[in-house]
């Protein structure tokens, strides 16, 4: 059965390249075989940062390019997200922070930037947001499946042969032990610290004020100014602005900065493929499963 789901989704994969193919050769066409280039003055990049947080590998490679590129004055880091896993969102924060000592990195919050959204957030030069962004939810989730009762029925026993007591901790066909349970709890609080430390070192708000809200709970915009989770409230355009003033060459009034999208024509089909292969690896063996989420 196992093999059977899996020769359908590597078929849809396949099936979804071949449809999109031709819109991405129109895609590479219409912009001349690649993305475009920044051009103007007082020029700032805008990377959008949409959606579960899964892999942070396209989003690290943007920032880097933009931070390199001349012609850029600063980047908008637009987050609309609701978090995701722990590791993309650690390695986006920690690339923030490193990369905005070579040039402003602003973080502009859409509808929702919340948890692993926050977190890829704690390392700008600055953050806005809007009074009705949804953001704050500081905390981790495991969730481990258990199939056990559903296995005994259809009469199914999985054999577990492993090298150490740990080793397949979150086994969904059995019960959970006491021990276990403890193992991973003191796992989620490691990254539960290590999440109020970025909190605490990011905006410079104490750590005894942060534990008072780092519950998991929903914090609107409006609260989170009074927090100093946010700096202000603004769009894109004044995230962008912002750039300039961080700079010392803030802009005069009536000029308005340049915000420059870069394009990737692979951006869809990226995301439908990954879509698609993340179930992959969930079928072959089951610590993929023990996933630290960031909601």
């Amino acid at each position: 059965m196992r093999e059977y789901i899996v020769w359908v989704l590597k078929l849809v994969t396949i099936l979804v390249v071949v449809l999109f193919l031709p819109v991405v050769l129109a895609a590479l066409v219409a912009g001349g075989g690649g993305a475009s280039t920044a051009s103007g003055k007082n020029v700032v990049a805008v990377l959008e940062l949409k959606g579960v947080i899964e892999n942070s590998k396209d989003i690290l490679e943007k920032l880097h390019k933009q931070a390199n590129d001349p012609k850029i004055k600063g980047i908008v880091l637009a987050i609309d997200s609701p978090g995701g896993a722990v590791g993309p969102s650690q390695d986006i924060y920690g690339e923030v922070k490193r990369l905005k000592t070579k040039k402003p990195i602003v973080v502009s919050m859409g509808s929702v930037a919340a948890s692993g959204g926050l977190y890829s957030a704690l390392g700008a030069s600055k953050v806005y947001a809007q009074p009705g962004t949804l953001t704050g939810s500081i905390g981790v989730i495991l969730q481990i499946p258990n199939y056990q009762k559903i296995a005994e029925k259809v009469g199914i026993d999985m054999v577990t042969i492993k090298s150490g007591k740990f080793k397949d901790v979150g086994n969904s066909f059995r019960q959970m032990t006491d021990e276990e349970r403890a193992f991973l709890e003191e796992t989620i609080k490691d990254v539960y610290t290590d999440f109020v430390t970025a909190v605490v070192e990011g905006r410079g708000i104490p750590r005894e004020k942060v534990v008072t809200f780092a519950d998991g709970r929903i914090i609107l915009g409006s609260q989170a100014k009074e927090l100093k989770l946010i700096d202000d409230f603004g769009s894109t355009y004044d995230a962008a602005r912002a750039v300039f003033e961080i700079l010392g060459t803030p802009l005069a009034e009536g000029e308005e900065p340049t915000l420059y999208y870069p394009e990737d024509p692979f951006s869809e089909v990226k995301h439908l493929l990954r879509g698609a292969a993340q179930f992959l690896p969930e079928l072959g063996a089951h610590q993929m499963e023990l996933q630290y989420i960031l909601r």
